[in-house]
């Protein structure tokens, strides 16, 4: 990833204002804040609707990547609602990106802190576009600068107010195909050593056939070739046996697998844009035991 941090998401974000701004009722997920963190995209392609239209049109390979974005927004946070009623105190961001969720849900500003783990140079455009917008940072999040491919998770953890007694979410979405099954191994073995007992992890990842079988596909090797131009190549996916083996090697117990299919009867059946998710991805969820 260069040193101007990651473009993959301010793409993230204007996927998730696509379909907030223009997308077919029922919606998925709603985050009205993101057409302004996707900046000049979310301005001039994303807002006005016969552009938005165009898009939607012009690149309909990208829906179903679009439909798995919304997917695991919303299922990562409908969990952390569960846990709050569970005590949780901490919802950790990996990978962060252009995410809103402090601005949409102020309700939990007195009682969850979230932290926010990004590249550095991700960061610093977030938090410059948020100065630009006017929009004070919230006293609840803390930002913390971390390249996974070269800093330690849990050194990065150690140098903010992160307790390792309180029960915490970590959500590590859109992060884990570009990295290399070396970092995947130690930020895992990292989260279950700073987090407590019970605390969860939610992430996602591609099925390791997405490297060929999908890759070789009319859509698959058009979004593999965007993410190369962005300089994010996808590289690194895994069959779901095999996550079972690499969480329980790093401390977890593995809660669930939601698969394309599962997310489909949960919320995409009968629709009539025809939304459905990417065929593979899927995401899984954790224990710390």
């Amino acid at each position: 990833m260069k040193e101007r941090g990651s473009r993959s998401a301010e793409t993230s974000a204007a996927q998730r204002a696509l379909h907030t701004l223009h997308g077919r009722d029922p919606k998925i997920f709603e985050d009205p804040f993101a057409v302004e963190l996707a900046g000049p995209m979310g301005k001039w392609f994303i807002r006005p609707r016969p552009t938005a239209w165009l898009i939607e049109r012009a690149f309909p390979w990208m829906m179903p990547m679009i439909a798995h974005h919304l997917a695991r927004a919303r299922y990562v946070e409908e969990r952390l609602d569960q846990l709050t009623g569970e005590g949780l105190a901490q919802y950790v961001l990996l990978g962060a990106g252009m995410d809103s969720f402090a601005f949409r849900r102020p309700d939990l500003a007195d009682t969850l802190t979230i932290f926010e783990i990004d590249h550095p140079g991700t960061q610093k455009r977030k938090r410059r576009r948020l100065g630009k917008l006017g929009w004070p940072e919230p006293s609840h999040v803390r930002y913390v600068a971390v390249d996974f491919e070269t800093e330690a998770l849990r050194d990065a953890l150690m140098r903010s107010d992160f307790n390792r007694e309180q029960l915490s979410l970590f959500a590590w979405m859109g992060v884990m195909p570009y990295l290399t099954q070396e970092s995947i191994v130690a930020t895992l073995e990292d989260v279950a050593e700073c987090a407590a007992s019970g605390s969860e992890i939610v992430f996602d990842t591609m099925d390791r056939a997405a490297l060929t079988k999908g890759k070789n596909t009319p859509g698959g090797r058009k979004m593999f070739r965007a993410a190369e131009r962005l300089g994010e190549p996808m590289i690194t996916g895994f069959d779901p046996p095999e996550i079972n083996q690499l969480l329980a090697a790093a401390g977890f117990e593995t809660l669930e697998i939601v698969t394309p299919e599962a997310f489909t009867k949960l919320w995409f059946e009968g629709r009539s844009d025809g939304l459905a998710p990417w065929e593979w991805a899927y995401v899984v969820r954790a224990r710390v035991c």
